[in-house]
């Protein structure tokens, strides 16, 4: 395919500007609605509006590509981050605390359109080479995870003085801009606007009858569930630690770095390992994963205890969420592409959200512990979904032999 590599190293690009904003964002709101309102419990309510914004949007953003194709979409999705930011300066200078939560809601918008940088790898590679491409997309999340933090630090400090954090959101609005530049580069392949495929879809295939495949089941869930896990104990992993054991908030930032840095790091491998091993075996090489971060959280709370664990975990969410992604293309033909990834990505961020907005609940009611050995309750739901979907692929294989 024509210029392949180009348009994944700029995909990589715009999966680096978008999760350098979304890092920025998630990291400073919670100081930023601590500011606003005086109150700890209200928070993290911005960060939880901003995946609600995602979810809410997942579906919408899916069918907007599909007719109008995936670079209106991306560059929608960057405009939003644009206004976010813009926003989000005015909210903070003004003290307003529900207009910097509308702000962050536009930003969900915008996370939702660039979850689809994964899916658009595959549409401009060839088959064979899907599985590294979204991998090498997802590894772009890897540089954002290095230079992003001292780079917002560097906004924080330089602009709209002396107004606190105002600065940082004027990184989320230049990295909107650079996405626009990166993206308007990209050639996508061309859309189909006869509306046949919309004809067949709409009186072939329901929601419920997408429900019923394994394949989706057993590729969304764990998407889903590989997320959840992340986003619930990474929440609470900060609060722990400064508020329950005593670190500096300078320790909690470098472990969530880390943390990020193994998010990403093992996209640069992850592609050819699924290529070589299936997804259904990197989806439980993820699960082992997650099962060792629990485990060790559980053993301490010693620096090396939470640096170790939540490695650990960004390991594991690596493995599950591209091995899923690679997974979900079995899922539906290309008619169906739209409706298919609108529900995976609904589904994610729904489970997302819900772990954002327990995390803190949780902690505080059952203790960290008890929060780390819930882990492996989800790892059993998710294992027994994986076998099932091994057993009914393998009985498929046999009928049909």
């Amino acid at each position: 395919m024509k210029n392949s590599r180009l348009n994944i190293g700029l995909l990589s690009l715009c999966q680096c500007l978008m999760l350098s904003s979304t890092l920025t964002v998630l990291t400073y709101s919670s100081l930023v609605g601590r500011m606003l309102t005086g109150s700890t419990a209200m928070a993290t309510i911005p960060a939880a509006i901003a995946i609600i914004g995602a979810a809410i949007t997942a579906f919408p953003a899916s069918f907007f590509m599909k007719k109008f194709g995936r670079k209106r979409g991306f560059q929608l999705g960057a405009v939003s981050a644009l206004i976010s930011g813009i926003i989000a300066v005015y909210a903070i200078s003004t003290s307003n605390f529900p207009l910097f939560c509308v702000a962050l809601f536009f930003h969900g918008i915008y996370q939702a359109f660039a979850a689809f940088y994964r899916f658009a790898a595959m549409e401009v590679s060839l088959p064979s080479n899907h599985k590294q491409a979204v991998s090498l997309v997802l590894f772009g999340g890897l540089f954002a995870a290095l230079i992003s933090p001292s780079i917002a630090r560097s906004f924080e400090a330089n602009f709209i003085l002396p107004i606190e954090f105002a600065g940082t959101y004027v990184f989320v609005i230049a990295l909107s801009l650079l996405a626009q530049l990166v993206i308007f580069t990209i050639k996508f392949p061309e859309v189909d606007l006869s509306g046949k495929e919309d004809n067949v879809q709409s009186k072939s295939t329901t929601i419920l009858d997408v429900l019923k495949r394994p394949v989706f089941l057993c590729a969304c869930l764990n998407a889903a569930g590989a997320y959840f896990m992340m986003s619930y104990i990474m929440t609470a992993s900060p609060v722990e630690m400064v508020e329950y054991c005593g670190f500096a908030i300078s320790d909690a930032a470098g472990v969530i770095q880390w943390h990020a840095v193994a998010m990403f790091g093992p996209a640069f491998f992850t592609g050819s390992l699924i290529a070589r091993f299936g997804s259904v075996r990197i989806l439980i090489s993820g699960m082992i994963s997650f099962a060792l971060a629990a485990t060790v959280a559980i053993q301490g709370i010693e620096a090396v205890n939470f640096y170790t664990a939540l490695i650990l975990i960004g390991i594991g969410w690596n493995l599950m969420f591209t091995a899923g992604t690679t997974l979900l293309e079995k899922a539906y033909s290309h008619s169906e592409k739209a409706l298919v990834q609108g529900m995976n990505d609904f589904i994610v961020y729904s489970f997302t959200a819900a772990a954002s907005l327990t995390s803190g609940l949780m902690l505080q009611s059952v203790g960290w512990e008890n929060m780390n050995r819930l882990v492996f309750s989800v790892l059993l739901v998710l294992f027994t979904i994986t076998t099932s979907y091994m057993i009914y692929e393998k009985r498929k294989t046999i009928k049909n032999a």
